[in-house]
């Protein structure tokens, strides 16, 4: 990475994937830029070849989040509360894929930690990271590339401000421009993005 580069990641305090990307490439970020690294994995994640010829499962030295939420202090001293769900819908006989029932069930077990959060925080969640989209928002036509009915669902009784995907490529030809869910952002982050968080509660 060039100076340049650095110097504009310097004030990143968070790293979030939402799947599909080389584990070598987020565990090189992490080490870099020395924060806290928190995952979902995607429909072409999987065992991975290391040159010692050890076998990882998933990328080291973060937290896989799926069906998990997360209170994470940042560099900063805020606490940035993250819930994640990992997945897609079907994509053909030899993809992991997820019905809608069972990302609706691993959702309900989030509900008790999200209500605990709105306790202790005000709030429920900050941040969702999922990576397949929200049902209505950046899907694509065929069933591989629909959205779930449950981050919907998450998002409108939850109101992360950001709702996070990846696994919709701009070249599908789907509209990726950032949308929202009442008063939550949606954004397909494909690739990568570097996002600015305004601190103040809306």
């Amino acid at each position: 990475m060039t100076d340049e580069g650095l110097n504009r990641m310097r004030d990143v305090e968070l790293v979030l994937s939402c799947g599909d990307l080389p584990y070598d490439y987020l565990e090189y970020l992490t080490t870099l830029l020395d924060v806290p690294f928190l995952f979902v994995l995607g429909n072409h994640d999987g065992p991975m070849l290391r040159e010692s010829g050890a076998v990882t499962a998933e990328p080291e030295g973060g937290t896989n989040l799926h069906g998990k939420v997360r209170a994470v202090r940042v560099r900063s001293g805020d606490v940035v509360l993250v819930g994640g769900l990992a997945g897609t819908l079907w994509c053909g006989v030899e993809d992991p894929h997820v019905t809608e029932s069972r990302m609706l069930a691993r959702a309900l077990r989030m509900v008790p930690r999200l209500l605990w959060n709105w306790v202790r925080y005000g709030r429920a969640l900050d941040v969702l990271i999922t990576h397949a989209p929200p049902a209505g928002i950046h899907e694509g036509d065929d069933p591989c590339h629909r959205g779930f009915r449950t981050h919907r669902w998450l998002i409108r009784w939850f109101r992360p401000r950001l709702a996070l995907h990846g696994h919709i490529h701009p070249s599908y030809g789907v509209d990726v421009k950032p949308d929202r869910l009442g008063s939550t952002r949606v954004l397909n982050v494909y690739g990568s993005t570097v996002l600015e968080v305004d601190r103040a509660r809306r």
